[in-house]
Formats: C-alpha cells, structure tokens, sequence
C-alpha cells in the first residue's frame, strides 16, 4: 500500500485521464469507479479492478474489509479525494477497472432471449438508467449503436451496479440483425406513430428485440424500417413522446408479463 500526496503523482493523472477522456479510455482497456457500491459490485462479479485510491478518512476501513489481492492500493489525501470525485458528496473510494472482452453477438442472442437495442441515445443518465432497468426485469442483452460512451462515468454511476450483471454489447445494428433472424426472433420499432402497433396487444412471450431511438428524434426511418413491425406505446391526452430511459421501462415491463392464448396479459 502506497500513500499519494500530489495531484500531480502519476497514478492521479492517468485516473483523472481515464474520467475525462473517452479516447484513453478506449486505449488503455479501463474506466473508473467511485463510491463503496459500485466497487463493491464490481468486486462480487469478478471485474478486474488495477488500482483503488481511497481518503485517508476511510482507508482502514475499506482496506480491511474488501477483498482486492491483485490491485495496486493507494492512500490519498481527503482534499485530492475531493478533486478526484465526479460527484457533489464523495465517499472518497475510487477504482480503476479494466473494460471486459466484448462478447460476440451469437453467444448473447439466443431463441426466445428478449433484447433491448438502443440508437443514438446520448444522455448518460438515460443510457445508465435503462442498463439498471434491464438488469431489474431480467432482460437478455442490451445492443447499442452510435450511444454515448458507455465507459463515460455518470453512465457507470447511474447503472448503479447493473453494468457488471447485464450483458451490454457496442456493435453496429447490421452486425445483429443477421443473429435474430437465425433464432427467429422478431425485431420491434419503438415510434411515435397512431398507425403502429399497441405496445400493450404485443406477445413477447417466444421472445423479442426492441430498438427505442434517440431522445429528441426516435428512429431513423431506416433503421425502424429494419424491423419486423413498428410499435409504438399509445398515451392519453397530449402527451405525445416519453423520455428514452421511461419508454424503455415501460417496454421492458411488458417483456415480463405473460400472455393467455387469447393474447390477454397476466
């Protein structure tokens, strides 16, 4: 265990680098951690964590009960603690984490699996939101394409943990398309359209995958027309559009109902 005092120590830069730069993250295989949970999450499902930093206020503690044999440690001030936190009230517990190897597509995509694939989101929160959501309800793989960088780390604090247990792929659209149509699963366009299928009269029972689009555009008329049918969720009174992460909610509930043979939900 070594004790850091400078901001300018090595160690401090590189983390500081991987939280503000998508590119170095991308190049160095890494991303960064804050806050006991999300460590603690991240050290049940076996990721690789290579550096903890943690404030001379809490490191006896946090040291003595989290088991990390294979990272470097380090002890840091309080004060550069603060600097260090993308957050307003740090718990002053930071970590490099290596990015795991990306699963191919056909080890993920499965006959009857439900997948959620999302376009173009660009808010963090959004993104992080949906991977939580997705881990909550059971949901098989998650598929992004063009999103924000599911590295950056308002994504990884907003998962809250959920970006260890889902399997969330970065792959371009026409690289998956070919994989649900081997395992006959049906491909749904989540628009804003009156003439497109109810949400609710959809049997997600043999399986699915639903593209939700950017939050102030939808779908590519392209890429919705990519898909086996166009479904849209059918609102009252003048609510015409809902934010990328509570649309995707309310999709990824309806994976989990069960339908009779009449298509009536249970």
């Amino acid at each position: 265990m070594q004790f850091i005092t400078s901001k300018d120590n090595p160690n401090v830069k590189f983390y500081r680098k991987l939280s503000e730069n998508k590119k170095f993250r991308r190049e160095n295989g890494m991303f960064v951690l804050e806050g006991l949970r999300i460590i603690d999450d991240a050290v049940k499902e076996n990721a690789e964590i290579c550096k903890i930093f943690a404030a001379e206020s809490c490191a006896e503690s946090f040291y003595s009960n989290t088991d990390l044999p294979d990272a470097e440690k380090y002890i840091i001030p309080d004060e550069l603690g603060n600097k260090l936190s993308d957050t307003g009230n740090t718990q002053g517990v930071f970590a490099v984490c290596r990015i795991p190897n990306a699963v191919p597509p056909s080890e993920i995509i499965k006959s009857g699996g439900k997948y959620v694939l999302l376009h173009q989101v660009r808010d963090p929160g959004n993104l992080g939101t949906i991977i939580r959501t997705a881990d909550a309800v059971g949901a098989d793989g998650l598929f992004l394409s063009d999103c924000c960088d599911l590295y950056n780390p308002k994504v990884v604090r907003s998962t809250m943990g959920s970006i260890f247990r889902v399997n969330v792929s970065e792959i371009p659209f026409d690289e998956i398309f070919p994989v649900f149509g081997k395992n006959n699963i049906a491909t749904f366009a989540a628009v804003i359209d009156s003439g497109a299928v109810s949400l609710t009269d959809i049997d997600f029972s043999e399986g699915a995958a639903v593209l939700i689009g950017n939050e102030g555009n939808g779908l590519p008329k392209e890429i919705a027309d990519m898909c086996d049918v166009k479904m849209t969720i059918k609102m009252k009174g003048n609510i015409n559009s809902l934010n990328a992460a509570m649309a995707a909610g309310i999709i990824m509930w309806e994976f989990t109902k069960k339908k009779d043979r009449h298509g009536n939900a249970g």
